[in-house]
């Protein structure tokens, strides 16, 4: 029995120290305890977060996108040519109403952006397609921007809403990079993007606590860093302390709107693994906080947008996502665009403002 007891105990511990062995070489940017706990905290986050600084790219948004400039991307996944207007953003610029227009405008983070594709085939360019070809057109400004937070596109809704005159407003909210941001980050009194230090410490001491018990493996944390921490995301986007962040600026938003005599609308948009059926959707937990945020919405009179009901399974995952890129891709786009239209838009359009 000895025996037995040993050889089982061999046949663990030899192929975990292998496994520590070769992850202690091919890891060895993970052994710095610092530097690895703040990848692990960009990781939780999964966007780009800008601390507040006295000489930010953008002093309302933290980020944003030169003025008038034009440049064309290339990835594995596409080529597209982005062209932005005065303030930075891939819109058209401001002007002052027609008679009888309607319009339209979007709010949100790289995905109501149009990655990947020419103007005419984001979800803006096809929406003005669908409202004209049914005859009754809407012209759609795009204020989604790649890397922002909810917390940053209610500040772009607070800036050039009121200049504009909508009919409508649309909010994109992302599950997988922006509920976490929007629990640590707000606009001051001059709506400028600003950040709780004590919120972020919070942030960062939740996670820690989490990792404390893997810091002493290599193994371990490549493992954390890749699987574990993602999961972390999710468990505490679902958390009611967090949500609470993005309740209220649901709540913000449809205020907005009504001073604004316009129709807010929510759109509810989740990563492709979210979609998909399979073992990392399950332990995830990415479809949790989106139940969430559509119960909130829809209780408070908000008009909400479940993509779930658009794209559910491995074959819509294929066909309205990049290959390698995590955004909609054309398909995509398209199918977003439907869904808005269809519920959100199309429902409303013998409406008088």
């Amino acid at each position: 029995m000895r025996y037995k007891i040993l050889f089982i105990v061999l046949c663990t511990a030899v192929p975990l120290a292998v496994v520590e062995w070769y992850a202690r070489g091919r890891f060895a940017d993970y052994a710095d305890d610092e530097r690895y706990r703040q990848m692990a905290f960009d990781r939780l986050l999964n966007s780009l977060v800008i601390p507040a600084t006295d000489r930010p790219n953008s002093p309302l948004f933290g980020y944003a996108l030169t003025p008038h400039a034009q440049r064309t991307v290339e990835t594995d996944d596409y080529t597209y040519r982005i062209q932005t207007n005065s303030v930075g953003f891939r819109t058209r610029e401001i002007a002052p109403p027609e008679p009888n227009q309607r319009r339209l405008l979007l709010f949100g983070d790289s995905m109501f952006f149009g990655v990947g594709l020419d103007e005419e085939r984001t979800l803006a360019g096809q929406l003005e397609h669908m409202s004209a070809a049914a005859g009754q057109p809407v012209t759609v400004y795009n204020y989604a921007m790649m890397g922002f937070s909810t917390v940053q596109a209610l500040i772009a809704a607070h800036t050039f809403a009121p200049q504009l005159q909508p009919d409508h407003m649309v909010l994109g909210i992302f599950l997988a990079n922006d509920l976490l941001p929007n629990a640590i980050s707000h606009a001051d009194s001059n709506n400028h993007l600003a950040y709780d230090p004590e919120r972020i410490d919070h942030l960062r001491n939740a996670l820690h606590a989490r990792l404390n018990p893997l810091m002493s493996s290599m193994a371990l944390r490549a493992w954390a860093l890749e699987a574990w921490t993602p999961r972390l995301r999710y468990m505490f986007s679902s958390e009611e302390r967090f949500l609470q962040s993005t309740y209220r600026l649901i709540d913000d938003f449809a205020a907005l709107a009504d001073s604004l005599q316009a129709r807010a609308s929510i759109v509810i948009i989740y990563p492709r693994y979210a979609v998909e059926t399979s073992l990392v959707r399950l332990w995830s937990g990415s479809r949790t906080p989106g139940t969430a945020l559509v119960h909130y919405a829809r209780t408070r009179g908000v008009p909400t947008l479940d993509l779930l009901d658009y794209m559910d399974g491995n074959d819509d995952a294929r066909r309205y996502y990049y290959t390698t890129d995590g955004h909609f891709n054309e398909a995509g786009n398209a199918r977003v665009a439907q869904a808005i239209y269809d519920d959100l838009i199309g429902p409303h359009m013998s409406e008088k403002k």
